[in-house]
């Protein structure tokens, strides 16, 4: 064992042996034999005093920084929301216990089945684009090159991510060329992604274009064109849903989308008032709003194209009125289809017959008091 391991080894035993759970090391993590990650590259701390084992130094050249990760954080990387190389190449170098050794590979075995998960994977690349796309309105009005190069890798470590987990793997770096993905070593694996089997078109050459370009606005638009594909890419590799998981169309979700349409159906409705009243800002406001819902419910239950706002024409408000109408009628006739019934009534009479307000529970109370048996007395009260 490496020198330096044993030491860090022995101070856990000899001063934290209560206090640490395991010691790690991260293959694929160095370069040019300098030993980081080989050597140790972090600890989980079992309880606070473990965290002051913590300490950065340079030997000979090469920095160590030894620092704590927490049993949360472990999890924030099982499921890809946190540097997920330090979980999946890890290795142990010293554990307190079987039991803190067995909890750490039973994690490494939930990263590996979220990998494999395509609805997982897709949910976690979407938000990497969301990710990439908040990042981005920074960049659209950056003027500073530096801060535009800085930002836009960010960016295509977000996009290189989602488009990774759509390979059922990761990465924690952004990948800018063929080369840096596939041409790779053992020791700095991290800096490369040979899983990557599928790509957007022209996702290299384009991510290529970051390290050449010399200004601010061919940094944005590279950076434009590179969210634009690989969301494409993402959302044509929307999986099936499972019955039962969210966003299924199966079954019993049905009375979700009657619930939803139940409470849109006013909003239906005010486009058509809008609409025969001839008042284009108030209609086209609420058929904006409207189709946001639409877009969402389409892709929740894969019933294809709702477009609502191109019919809408200022001069004339028609076109827009007989859309909404038709969509409606659709999500109707859907619901009806799977069996989905819709809460409506003719009149208020009707609702509050067939929806009792019944007893308070005051009431209730009185009412079982007073249908009690009530013993009777033989005239005897001693």
């Amino acid at each position: 064992m490496n020198t330096l391991t044993q030491w860090v080894i022995d101070k856990i035993r000899n001063e934290y042996r209560d206090d640490i759970s395991l010691l790690l090391s991260v293959k694929g993590h160095s370069t040019d034999g300098d030993g980081h990650g080989e050597v140790f590259d972090y600890f989980i701390p079992e309880t606070e005093r473990g965290c002051s084992l913590a300490r950065t130094f340079i030997i000979d050249g090469v920095g160590h920084d030894l620092y704590p990760r927490s049993w949360e954080r472990m999890e924030n990387s099982v499921t890809l929301d946190e540097m997920t190389m330090v979980l999946s190449n890890a290795e142990i170098l010293y554990a307190r216990s079987e039991k803190d050794r067995e909890k750490f590979l039973d994690m490494q075995k939930r990263l590996c089945e979220n990998l494999a998960d395509p609805i997982f994977v897709y949910r976690k690349a979407l938000e990497r684009i969301s990710s990439a796309l908040e990042l981005y309105r920074t960049l659209a009005f950056e003027e500073r090159f530096y801060r535009a190069r800085s930002e836009a890798c960010c960016i295509h470590l977000y996009l290189s991510q989602a488009v990774a987990y759509l390979n059922h793997t990761f990465t924690d770096s952004p990948i800018f060329s063929e080369r840096q993905a596939y041409v790779s070593t053992e020791q700095n694996s991290s800096y490369h992604c040979p899983q990557l089997t599928a790509v957007p078109d022209s996702f290299f050459e384009q991510a290529h274009r970051i390290l050449t370009t010399k200004s601010v606005c061919g940094i944005s638009e590279i950076v434009h064109t590179l969210i634009r594909i690989t969301r494409d890419f993402v959302l044509e590799r929307k999986p099936e849903t499972r019955p039962g998981s969210e966003g299924s169309s199966q079954g019993s979700d049905y009375r979700a989308l009657a619930d939803w349409y139940q409470e849109l159906s006013l909003t239906f409705r005010r486009i058509r008032f809008f609409c025969d009243q001839n008042m284009p800002e108030e209609a086209f406001k609420d058929a904006c709003y409207l189709q946001n819902e639409l877009i969402i419910i389409a892709g929740d239950f894969q019933i294809g194209e709702m477009n609502l706002v191109d019919s809408f024409s200022y001069d004339s408000l028609d076109g827009l009125k007989l859309r909404s109408q038709k969509l409606e009628e659709t999500i109707r006739r859907i619901l009806s289809s799977h069996g989905a019934r819709i809460n409506e009534y003719a009149s208020l009479e009707e609702f509050l017959a067939a929806n009792p307000a019944g007893k308070s529970e005051a009431a209730q109370n009185n009412q079982e008091d007073e249908s009690r048996e009530i013993p009777q007395s033989d005239g005897n009260f001693s």
